[in-house]
């Protein structure tokens, strides 16, 4: 295995494929070196420029990560898998240049879907003496793409039922990360993983939603403006997949129940997080009132059902902060204005998995906010 890429023969290509079938299905049968040996392999060629080697070490690499994963940079992996589903790579030029590409496909890219870079401004395009594209050049890099975001598209989501902590780790630190356009593939990776997998990323989603918020930093003005059609996006989805998510357009409100019983209110208009309600149980459905200044929120484990404000005013922020001098305890706790319990027979017997029961429960305002 060499660290840098190179090209693959057949006959060489051949050999490494069955020795990775064998490391990914059958690692009892393979010695931790030869193991070792053929991660290097695959991420090797997950790095290169051919399309037949980058589909097979998807492919090899995502069938055989719990085997892998122990030899190789698993955020690495990740980030290239993300790079590779949205046709952005890393040796297509300086941040500069790579923001620009990322602010022209948010403007046309559907959640979920292959966002490619239009033909004319793909890298390598060549154009005739009258200004037209090369169609057989761009033909072939159309259908040959498509195979590849498929396959990297694929890739994320079988690692993602394998390690989702680690993949909604990496992607929380792409969210964090100084340049706009891998923020922006993070934004649509969160997307892609939520409709394969939103039961598994239901654990982490507190952390994922409060990364997503944190992206948004109006205090970098264009950056947000080239993210906030992605974000908004991302929130759209995390809500159609989740009771215990709701948004509030006009004020620009993000509430997020949580498995830890912390039901968590952020202003996407600035970037934060307003308020906490710390509830007992998972907290299983979340709805904004309809004028977006009161939240209800229902946790599972207790049937308690709480009305609270997701906008606590700066005096009882300021009054609570002398009783809870720590950042940690006085950042925006707050009390419920209302709460009940709801009767045992109103909820589905016990034994019924907790999943089973989220999907069931949606909470929902009939009126105003009284």
């Amino acid at each position: 295995a060499r660290s840098a890429p190179r090209a693959v023969d057949g006959e060489e290509l051949h050999a490494l494929t069955i020795v990775c079938v064998i490391a990914a299905d059958f690692p009892a049968q393979l010695p931790v070196t030869a193991r070792s040996m053929a991660a290097t392999m695959l991420q090797t060629l997950l790095a290169s420029r051919g399309e037949r080697e980058q589909m097979m070490a998807i492919e090899l690499l995502s069938r055989g990560f719990a085997t892998f994963r122990a030899h190789v940079d698993s955020a690495m992996v990740i980030r290239r898998l993300v790079g590779i589903m949205l046709r952005i790579t890393e040796d297509q030029g300086e941040d500069g240049g790579r923001a620009d590409r990322a602010e022209a496909l948010g403007r046309g890219a559907v959640l979920g879907r292959a966002a490619l870079v239009p033909s004319s401004s793909a890298p390598g395009t060549r154009r005739s003496s009258d200004g037209r594209a090369n169609k057989a050049s761009d033909a072939r890099m159309g259908s040959v793409s498509f195979a590849v975001v498929g396959a990297a598209k694929s890739g994320l989501q079988r690692i993602s039922a394998l390690d989702m902590p680690v993949v909604s780790a990496t992607l929380c630190s792409m969210l964090c990360d100084p340049s706009v356009d891998e923020r922006w593939r993070a934004l649509h990776a969160v997307g892609v993983v939520v409709q394969a997998h939103a039961a598994l990323l239901h654990e982490h989603l507190e952390a994922v939603t409060s990364a997503i918020v944190g992206s948004l930093s109006p205090k970098r003005a264009t950056e947000r403006r080239r993210l906030v059609g992605a974000a908004g996006t991302c929130v759209r989805v995390l809500e159609r997949s989740y009771a215990c998510v709701s948004f509030h357009a006009e004020t620009q409100t993000l509430a997020v129940g949580c498995t830890n019983g912390r039901c968590v209110a952020f202003d996407l208009r600035t970037g934060t997080r307003t308020s906490v309600l710390d509830m007992h149980g998972l907290v299983a459905a979340v709805a904004i009132s309809p004028l977006g200044n009161l939240v209800a929120s229902f946790a599972l484990g207790s049937r308690e059902l709480c009305v609270w404000d997701p906008q606590p005013s700066a005096l009882a922020m300021f009054a609570k902060s002398l009783f809870w001098p720590t950042d940690a305890e006085a950042h925006g706790s707050v009390a419920p204005t209302k709460s009940m319990t709801i009767p045992d027979g109103f909820l589905v017997h016990s034994d019924v998995p907790v999943l089973s029961v989220m999907r069931t429960i949606k909470l929902s305002w009939t009126g105003d906010s009284t």
